[in-house]
């Protein structure tokens, strides 16, 4: 059995009251069968406590209840919850006592990351030297995944850690790198779509250079309004897009231009936190495509979300001429909690992005 994991996985520490968000805010949160069981044996008064603040939802599940401002009933004013700090961590439920970690299977190979959402898991990957995965193997014999072809995941497997390496190369930019990978998920989608997955792994990654486009600004606009049409958790992340839209739209193209290259000679670390950020994606969403064959789509999301988060940090660095980490950290947040974590934007964002050929997604380029 194989394990994998992000370098940075075993530092997490959760920050607690110090965090500057709170994961409990905002998500439905609904209760496996063991802790509802669980809480029924609650003492007091953790029994009453635990009486007012849960709820049932409109498919009949039990879930805690939110207050007006999208708070966890059981969260204290200190920012720790209530069930953690006055009962024990083991009473919490599957999901809280999980989050930021998630786990993928697929038969033989476990692939454990955590969750961009979480400001403490954006920080590690934004201060990491490099996207580096860690695997090791604990000598058991491999499950089979069933009613996958093995073709199809050996296929992803080769191609994602294409993919990966090319990230890792620093001597193209990070657009050419992201390009590259774009141009291999599309080759690969051909394979896939005539079902001959034992091509689909053989391809190389084409690396160009690439030009400027006087499209570059448009097409981000275009990008920050449709992600700011999905339905939102919190009003401020289209607020946030709206801003960054109107921003652009007040610049003509040399206005444009001049601030990008401003911004990249005096942020220069701006490639190796997207070059991470694009890492993270690619790593925890290459592997998804066995659930539906569009490895493309997912790609042409993820080049797509580095040509946002770009534009986001831009301007910031605009409004406040300096971009600092916790504004980066902020909105790579929001980012993940508005669209990794919501499925329905999610797929919403994968159709629109597929049908974008490789040669109508512009990057900005200085």
């Amino acid at each position: 059995m194989l394990y994998r994991h992000p370098s940075y996985y075993p530092t997490f520490h959760c920050l607690g009251g110090a965090c500057p968000d709170t994961c409990c805010r905002d998500w439905d949160i609904v209760l496996d069968e063991e802790t509802v069981a669980d809480y029924q044996t609650a003492p007091a008064p953790m029994a009453s406590h635990l009486v007012r603040s849960l709820t049932t939802d409109e498919d009949g599940d039990t879930c805690f209840r939110l207050n007006d401002r999208g708070f966890c009933a059981m969260l204290a004013e200190d920012g720790l919850c209530s069930i953690q700090k006055e009962w024990g961590a083991e009473h919490l439920c599957q999901h809280c006592a999980a989050y930021p970690r998630f786990i993928e299977e697929y038969g033989a190979l476990t692939e454990s990351s955590l969750a961009l959402s979480c400001p403490e898991v954006a920080r590690l990957l934004l201060e990491s030297p490099a996207f580096v995965v860690e695997e090791s193997n604990n000598g058991h014999p491999n499950k089979p995944f069933p009613d996958i072809p093995p073709e199809l995941m050996s296929s992803l497997e080769l191609s994602r850690k294409k993919a990966l390496d090319v990230m890792a190369q620093d001597r193209y930019t990070v657009w050419e790198r992201i390009h590259g990978v774009l141009l291999l998920a599309y080759s690969v989608q051909e394979d896939l779509d005539r079902l001959d997955y034992s091509r689909a792994g053989i391809h190389c990654v084409p690396m160009q250079p690439l030009s400027a486009s006087l499209q570059a600004k448009p097409f981000a606009q275009d990008l920050l309004r449709f992600f700011s049409s999905l339905e939102p958790l919190r009003p401020s992340w289209p607020q946030r897009l709206r801003r960054c839209h109107d921003g652009l739209d007040a610049m003509c193209p040399e206005e444009y231009s001049l601030l990008c290259r401003r911004f990249e000679a005096q942020f220069p670390q701006w490639q190796h936190h997207l070059t991470n950020l694009m890492s993270y994606l690619i790593f925890r969403h290459w592997h998804k495509t066995v659930n539906d064959d569009q490895l493309y789509a997912r790609v042409a999301w993820i080049a797509c979300s580095g040509i946002l988060l770009y534009h986001l940090f831009l301007m910031q660095w605009k409004e406040d001429h300096i971009l600092r980490l916790p504004d980066e950290i902020a909105i790579c947040c929001a980012f993940s909690r508005e669209v990794e974590h919501m499925e329905e934007n999610l797929e919403l964002a994968l159709d629109t992005c597929s049908v974008l050929s490789p040669a109508s997604i512009y990057y900005p380029l200085t």
